[in-house]
């Protein structure tokens, strides 16, 4: 159980960073369970969503304590990605574990890009609006169901600009609320048979992770809100997430190019005989963290 103990620290720094900048936890903590502690991937992408729930189960409760949010944009907002944050989980299955991987690090590494040229040049916009942006909306839940991110990363930049959100804590809190929903909706979707079957095999491992890493996201969860109001202005905090995710992406590019071959194939397989391969890879990886555990 001792093992994970740095989880806790990290927990707290992973929490607050990204609850002050209103993205999804799990764009760093996917890379934790998955590079770091070796977790097969479609247990990582759940670890990282269950993670971010801790946290911005807290962050949630902050925000809507201290009344930092637009209720209005959760609403509707919600009623478009916690759908299709459930169609993502639902296809998650039956992707190559390969292309899942692959994914999730260009998916990173492209954003990390973005964020920082974007911050850098200047570029994001000051001008008000009070519309609601249905294709981000769309696709961010979708990539939350299927690579447990993209929610926030896709919807942020739009709701920094709505009018009634122009305070960036207001924004960050009403995203908050926003990634933490549809984050349920994904776990949810993905609490299938097979994978049940997954988690049951795994427990040991994910109890003896989740007493220090939640602990660390709930703390981190209080001081991010926090860090948010007091900030004067996002650009410092861009920047830095922003070389944070690049290195994410090109960590997670590396390792996807390592998988194996037989996995790289599972696309070729039939959906079902597919889920059946990722388990049977899945479980015989186990004996990694349960090596540590004794």
């Amino acid at each position: 159980m001792l093992h994970y103990w740095f989880l806790l620290p990290v927990g707290i720094l992973i929490a607050t960073l990204v609850m002050s900048s209103g993205v999804s936890g799990a764009t760093l903590w996917v890379p934790v369970y998955f590079l770091w502690l070796h977790f097969d991937i479609s247990l990582a992408f759940w670890l990282g969503l269950l993670t971010v729930l801790f946290g911005k189960g807290s962050g949630v409760y902050r925000n809507w304590r201290d009344g930092s949010y637009v209720s209005p944009l959760i609403i509707r907002y919600l009623a478009v990605m916690v759908p299709a944050a459930i169609l993502g989980a639902l296809l998650e299955p039956y992707l190559p574990e390969r292309i899942l991987v692959i994914g999730f690090g260009i998916f990173v590494l492209i954003n990390g890009f973005i964020i920082g040229w974007r911050t850098l040049r200047n570029r994001y916009t000051s001008i008000s609006h009070e519309k609601i942006s249905w294709i981000a909306a769309i696709i961010g839940g979708l990539l939350t169901g299927l690579i447990s991110i993209g929610g926030g990363i896709m919807t942020l930049p739009s709701i920094l600009t709505y009018r009634s959100a122009l305070r960036p804590g207001y924004a960050v809190g009403t995203v908050t609320i926003i990634i933490f929903f549809t984050s349920v909706a994904a776990e949810l979707g993905r609490m299938q048979p097979l994978f049940i079957h997954q988690l049951a095999t795994e427990l040991p491992a994910i109890g003896a992770v989740m007493l220090w890493a939640a602990p660390g996201v709930i703390i981190g969860g209080q001081l991010g809100p926090r860090l948010a109001q007091i900030m004067p202005s996002p650009r410092h905090a861009r920047l830095y997430f922003s070389a944070v995710l690049l290195l994410v992406g090109i960590l997670t590019l590396a390792r996807g190019g390592s998988i194996k071959s037989v996995e790289a194939r599972i696309g070729l397989l039939s959906p079902a005989t597919s889920a059946h391969v990722k388990s049977v890879t899945y479980i015989s990886g186990s004996d990694f963290h349960r090596g540590r555990l004794q």
